[in-house]
């Protein structure tokens, strides 16, 4: 099969569908791999290196979308790109919570998932976005963000944030661990006992998520980390306005599920290069791609968690 990969456009966007150690493994498969030139240059690989692994390159997305049977994709088509879409396409992408696909079959890595029930995909990518969540949360802790300057960990003689994760999933063990790690008092919530008693035995305290322990909880944070998603792929909606206005002037609410249609009501879609918005007088961060600004190890990550699914699909 004919397999194209073309360059992200997103802004901020900085990953490539592929790496060439899986252009590689899909050419020794025997398909045919169209590169976009410099689809991996944010990401540390040069045009060459795909070339060696047995790709071909072409100039612009148009052309590699024409010669492809199967586009494999970081994110959902652009309204561009999918213009260039031929009914015949398959694309191999993560598209979460949004419009319907048309045009073309649509293959969501972020809900594909293996024999075990895991989703390789969702949760290489999770695991970088936990972790990348409790480093936004410190900045936009600090006064210049609009925060209630506080150091995440503290200092000896000085009490840490409390940070609120809500969700014991990948991203919110992940982002659970790592600001425990820094010093920060951390509580997670969710409703899954296997997943808190995990965390609960690596040292983080958890507690059962019911409304009146999420609202308590929400008083009494610094950070609220919102990594949940329901069985559909959607977030389940877990606080509104009015939750958010018990909260501390100056506290920090990060959405991992910002691109799933978002956990907290009043969260809007940031950018990287600017994460935080304040409303209502909390620190808001919706940065959909976390992922993105690592782009190299994520791209890494990516490539190895999809390449099964993307030689299964073509066959």
């Amino acid at each position: 099969m004919r397999i194209g990969i073309p360059r992200e456009t997103y802004v901020g966007e900085g990953r490539v569908a592929a790496s060439p150690s899986a252009v590689r493994a899909l050419v020794g498969a025997g398909h045919e791999v169209w590169i976009e030139q410099s689809a991996g240059a944010a990401s540390g690989f040069a045009d060459d290196e795909y070339i060696r692994a047995g790709a071909s390159i072409s100039p612009t997305a148009e052309e590699t979308f024409d010669r492809a049977q199967l586009v494999w994709k970081v994110l959902r088509p652009t309204p561009f790109e999918a213009r260039a879409l031929r009914r015949d396409h398959v694309v191999a992408a993560m598209f979460h919570a949004g419009p319907p696909t048309e045009g073309f079959t649509a293959l969501a890595l972020e809900r594909a998932r293996v024999d075990s029930g895991a989703f390789p995909v969702l949760a290489a990518m999770s695991e970088i976005a936990g972790r990348l969540a409790v480093d936004a949360a410190t900045m936009a802790l600090g006064s210049p963000s609009g925060g209630r300057g506080l150091l995440l960990g503290g200092v000896p003689g000085v009490a840490p944030a409390r940070v609120v994760i809500l969700g014991a999933g990948t991203a919110g063990r992940s982002a659970a661990l790592v600001a425990s790690a820094v010093g920060a008092d951390v509580e997670v919530l969710d409703v899954d006992v296997e997943r808190l008693r995990a965390l609960r035995i690596a040292g983080v305290r958890t507690l059962w998520a019911t409304p009146h322990h999420i609202e308590r909880a929400l008083i009494q944070a610094d950070v609220v980390i919102a990594a949940v998603r329901s069985e559909d792929g959607t977030a389940p909606r877990v606080a509104t306005r009015a939750h958010l206005s018990l909260m501390q002037p100056g506290a920090v609410v990060v959405d991992l599920s910002i691109l799933d249609g978002g956990a907290f009501e009043s969260t809007p879609i940031t950018e990287l290069g600017r994460p935080t918005v304040v409303i209502d007088g909390i620190v808001h961060v919706g940065v959909p791609n976390f992922a993105g600004g690592v782009p190299r190890t994520a791209s890494l990550a990516l490539s190895q968690a999809g390449l099964g699914f993307v030689l299964h699909a073509a066959g």
